[in-house]
């Protein structure tokens, strides 16, 4: 009998806290959890396939049964590069992995938490499908599947209860846990024989034998066969000693005969006579196999205002209430009225570009630095220079006021940083990392400071003295920016790598994997919001993310070309974005 984890149990050091036992399978176990001290929810998927068992004193988990150790760490390396390759998977029908640790001889998956039933439970509260309605299971299940071929696997356990239907009609792919994946001949000699009657092929029975997407093709059809007629199909064994299936028809008239015939060759016996390829079976039922196809219209960012700014972009905004200020590569800064942007004021502040702006924690100074690396303060209502900080050197990359106001901390293309401040007896300067000092932010409480570079790394140092504290490694090329949360718990990185990442500061642990940009992600930012932050992208797109499930919920072209510039309003749900063409918008984010 295996024994789950109690509940109120923490795994790696405390970084998640486990509920419930929500979902049991052939290869684990899977809890509803929480993770870190924001709460966020999360399923924690527990290998622990069926006839091992659970020492209770140190909770490890044992070979038992069938599994000798040999069997148990080849199915569990399995089992952790499935988690790799699904954490790969960025698409809105599959189950999304937020990453994966070792603890108590075992491996775990932390995934999205789903709300809603799966297929199994709907069909027991509910009764049969329409046959519109299955279709568009396959047609969303479907699209998954092609992914998960594409990424060479092999689901191998498609079935009603592996299927959740979620509460904004969204179907998942769940339970890769049995999947005999890879199509490798060491995938399958070294995996356990796993089924599922009814939905299982002929050939999956078999020892020893390389699935194909033929097999997930046949349980696709088992799945549709028991959506139609309220029960799955009769066991591939049976069959192939002469069992027949029911004509669907004689059991749902809404099924046309064409659709019947579909889902009786995707039972096919012979994988042969299968349709060969997901998309395939996807045309045989009528239905759309191009990636995009989805019943859902992406959600959007409302427009709230737009003016036209800087000539050649927008590379700046900073934001401190009722004023907005943008700066570009004509050397111009401008003021605007936040949100309506009408225009305050405008000064020319740089010979050159202007790369960096901000503003202080009292709204009285501004802070301007150049492609030139001249850094300037400003009083901020009367616009006029009160001190030019840095009269030249390396570019200015970016800028940000310690909390408490009494000076400005700069990063350059050189790799240093630097503390300047007119109160200040000399510049402290510093060498932060090997590569272009790219974004930097400083904690609520004014005692750390972080770091993102081009040499990938975000660094996290003590302030006032700058004394370096630690690293933290993920991103897999140049890293644009770095804010804290509003409450200091939180980092969230920009990167050259497509995406955006949430870190729990206090575990140095990645939360989140946000993607879904085509270009590199120039910043990103918390929103008034907890549930929410935005990112911008060369891709030209504002998009806004889920923080619980990692999904984007809302995409806008923001600009005609480049998106770089980004701020957020703490308060309202208000974002603000300046990019190559020149103009300043203001958004409205809709509700997570």
């Amino acid at each position: 009998m295996r024994i789950p984890l109690p509940e109120d149990s923490l795994l790696q050091n405390g970084l998640y806290r486990l509920g419930p036992l929500v979902g049991t399978g052939g290869f684990s176990l899977t809890y509803r959890a929480t993770q870190s001290a924001l709460q966020l929810p999360v399923a924690i998927k527990e290998f622990f396939p069926t006839g091992c068992t659970r020492d209770p004193e140190t909770l490890e988990i044992k070979p038992g049964s069938s599994w000798d150790q040999a069997s148990f760490d080849a199915a569990l390396d399995l089992f952790q590069k499935e988690g790799s390759t699904i954490e790969r998977f960025q698409h809105h029908n599959i189950v999304r992995v937020h990453g994966q640790f070792k603890e108590h001889a075992s491996a775990y998956l932390v995934e999205e938490l789903l709300l809603g039933e799966t297929l199994g439970e709907g069909l027991a509260r509910a009764g049969t499908m329409p046959q519109t309605q299955a279709l568009q299971v396959a047609q969303q299940v479907g699209l998954g599947l092609v992914v998960v071929h594409a990424g060479g696997l092999i689901h191998s356990d498609i079935k009603p209860d592996n299927l959740f239907w979620t509460v904004e009609d969204r179907y998942v792919i769940l339970d890769f846990g049995v999947s005999r994946g890879y199509l490798s001949e060491r995938a399958a000699r070294e995996s356990m024989a796993a089924v599922s009657p009814g939905y299982s092929p002929p050939e999956q029975y078999e020892r020893g034998i390389t699935l194909t997407p033929a097999a997930d093709v046949y349980a696709l059809a088992a799945t549709l066969y028991h959506l139609l007629v309220g029960y799955p199909p009769v066991d591939a064994r049976r069959r192939m000693k002469g069992e027949k299936l029911t004509a669907i028809r004689s059991l749902n008239d809404t099924v046309g005969a064409d659709i019947e015939a579909a889902v009786f060759a995707g039972l096919s016996l012979d994988p042969k006579r299968r349709p060969s390829s997901m998309r395939k079976m996807m045309s045989a039922l009528g239905l759309e196999t191009a990636a995009t196809a989805h019943h859902e219209k992406p959600r959007e960012f409302g427009l709230h205002a737009e003016k036209s700014a800087h000539a050649a972009g927008v590379a700046a905004l900073a934001l401190h209430k009722p004023r907005l200020y943008s700066a570009g590569k004509d050397g111009r800064i401008c003021v605007w009225s936040w949100p309506d942007l009408e225009q305050l004021g405008s000064l020319p502040a740089h010979l050159g570009p202007v790369n960096a702006l901000a503003v202080s924690p009292d709204g009285g100074y501004l802070a301007s630095g150049s492609a030139s690396g001249e850094v300037k303060l400003w009083d901020s209502v009367q616009g006029v220079t009160l001190h030019t900080l840095v009269a030249s050197g390396p570019a200015v990359q970016r800028l940000c006021f310690h909390p408490d106001g009494g000076f400005l901390i700069a990063s350059f293309i050189d790799g240093t940083c630097s503390m300047l401040g007119p109160n200040l007896p000399a510049p402290q300067r510093w060498m932060a990392h090997k590569g272009a000092v790219n974004g930097l932010d400083t904690s609520p409480d004014g005692l750390q400071l972080a770091t993102v570079a081009d040499d990938k790394t975000l660094n996290i140092w003590r302030l006032p003295d700058a004394r370096y504290l630690r690293s933290l490694h993920g991103h897999e090329k140049i890293v644009q920016s770095v804010r804290f949360s509003p409450d200091g718990r939180l980092l969230l990185t920009g990167s050259n790598d497509l995406s955006a990442r949430l870190w729990d500061l206090s575990s140095g642990q990645e939360l989140r994997h946000l993607k879904g940009h085509r270009g590199m992600v120039w910043d990103a930012a918390f929103t008034a919001s907890p549930d929410a932050v935005v990112t911008v992208s060369a891709d030209k797109c504002l998009r806004g993310f889920r923080v619980d499930s990692g999904r984007p919920f809302v995409t806008s072209e923001a600009h005609d070309g480049w998106t770089r510039a980004l701020t957020t309003d703490w308060d309202e749900p208000l974002v603000a974005t300046g990019g190559a063409d020149g103009w300043v918008r203001v958004w409205v984010l809709p509700e997570p």
